[in-house]
This record gives C-alpha cells, structure tokens and sequence, in this order.
C-alpha cells in the first residue's frame, strides 16, 4: 500500500525519557557477550581462585573436633581481607581482566566510528553523556563480574557454613572495601580504556595499544625498581597498582617491594581518570570523534 494511503495513527510505542534512553545501547552492548561460549567460559574462569576461600571455610567448619583435624585447620589461613585482597589482586585475576578489558572495551567506541554508526547514535535522541555512560557501564558490569560477584559468594558461604553473622560486622571491611576497589581502581580503568577506544577506529589497534601500555609500564618500571630500588619505581604500573589499591581498600599489608605511599596510589587512579575524562570531554564536546 503506498504511503500516502496509510493515513495517520497514534503512536501506541513506549517514549522514553531522557534519562533513560541510554538503556538500549547498554542492553544491544552486553546482551551479545553472553551468547559466546567462549565469553561464558571465561568468567566462569574468574571463579577458580575464589573456590580457596569457599574450600577454607569448609575445612574451618566441616572437618570435626578430631586431633588432626585441629592441627590442619590451625596451619590454614583464615577467610578475612587479607585473603581476598591477594585474591582480588593475584596475576590470575589481573591477566583475566586484562583478557575481559581488550575483548569488551576495544571495540566500545572504535567499532562504533568503524561502522560509522556513532554519527546516528549521536544525531538521535542519545546524548553524548548517554552514550558514553551505556559504553561505560557495560564494561564496568563484566568488570564487576570478576571483582564483586566472587567477593559476594564467598561472603554468602562463610556466614552459611560457619552460622555466625556477626563475621558481617566483625568483617564489614571485606564488603566496602571490595566496593571501594571496585569505584576507584575498575572505574578508573573503564574511563581509561573508553577513552583510548574512543581515539581509534579499529578495535584491534586500540587493544595492542592498551596491551602495549600495560605491559611496557611494567617493563619500565621493573627496570627503574631494579636501579633504584625505591617502590615509588612502580608509580605508573598499571597491574602493579590495582594489586595496591586492593591491599590499601581492604586494609593488608601490600609486597614489601611495592610498599609506597597511599596517597601516591591514590594519586595514580586520580591522574588517570582524570586524564581519561578530558579527552572524552575534548573528543565528544566538538564531535572531534566523528572527524
């Protein structure tokens, strides 16, 4: 039927307002990871180094009053913040987030300036800021994954099997310190790598290039470490100071060779949002990023 014999109807669809109109580029940008085996796959990975907290809390509370029972479980470490703060910042975990961050946060902005589909989500009813909080918040999400989700089961066994929910309180730290890790070193970092997507178009170059940044910061700083012998050598590591920012966040005592000042820690994640917000602000505030 031609259109000028369709008439006119009343629009019958949902309108969204403004707030939320970042929610189905979040959707359409998470929804496909999760029909990939091999995606799935991987963070069921994530969970592997958090079984060692599940499998102590069974030993501490299942193996019985028997003599060498006793002797065993006094040689085992206790589930507290020490043990998930080396759990949160084991190579492990880091070489998985790394695996995670390439894989979902090269392609955030770079695939959309390839397709050159940036210019319609932008010409419509999406923001700049919608659009950059849907990219972020799908990144962090799968980031949040690996960080809070295996920290929250492993809370869930520990009052489960031992029956004493005052380790909630005794232990609070275990909770707002993983949070806190989560807000300041993931967010942080999701700011980082959105920012270097959004200065490529090609997924691939922007994930060597954020490969090249992680790893060569740790090569300079190995080589400044080993001249000087200063742990402030370590200052722009990157894995280096996430596993400092889960020590500082849950109160443990961080590797001798790592020991430098909080506040230089604190300094680092600073230096790197704030960096990472100004260049989205200078890309997206001209639409530099469709150029």
């Amino acid at each position: 039927m031609p259109v000028y014999e369709q008439g006119y109807e009343t629009y019958a669809g949902e309108r969204r307002p403004l707030g939320r109109r970042w929610m189905p580029l979040f959707r359409e940008e998470i929804l496909p990871y999760f029909k990939k085996r091999r995606f799935v796959f991987l963070l069921f990975l994530a969970i592997i180094p958090w079984l060692w907290g599940i499998s102590l809390t069974f030993l501490h509370t299942q193996l019985g009053d028997a003599a060498w029972a006793k002797d065993l479980v006094g040689k085992l470490p206790q589930v507290d913040e020490s043990l998930v703060a080396s759990l949160l910042a084991n190579g492990y975990d880091i070489f998985l987030l790394l695996i995670v961050v390439i894989w979902v946060g090269s392609g955030l902005v770079a695939r959309d300036r390839k397709d050159r589909t940036l210019e319609v989500f932008l010409s419509r009813a999406v923001s700049p800021t919608g659009y950059l909080w849907a990219k972020a918040s799908s990144l962090l999400a799968f980031l949040v994954i690996f960080s809070v989700v295996p920290v929250a089961v492993l809370v869930v066994f520990q009052v489960g099997l031992t029956g004493e929910v005052g380790w909630l309180w005794e232990h609070s730290r275990v909770i707002w310190g993983t949070l806190l890790y989560a807000f300041v070193g993931q967010g942080a970092l999701t700011l980082f790598v959105l920012a270097l997507s959004s200065l490529g178009r090609s997924p691939r170059a922007v994930g060597l290039s954020f490969i090249g940044i992680f790893f060569l910061s740790d090569v300079v700083c190995g080589i400044l470490y080993g001249l000087t012998r200063e742990p402030s050598a370590w200052f722009i590591s990157l894995s280096k100071q996430l596993g400092l920012l889960a020590s500082r966040c849950l109160g443990s005592e961080p590797p001798s060779h790592l020991a430098m000042a909080p506040h230089l820690t604190v300094l680092f994640f600073a230096l790197l949002a704030a960096g990472s917000v100004g260049i989205l602000v200078q890309r997206f505030s001209r639409r530099g990023v469709l150029r």
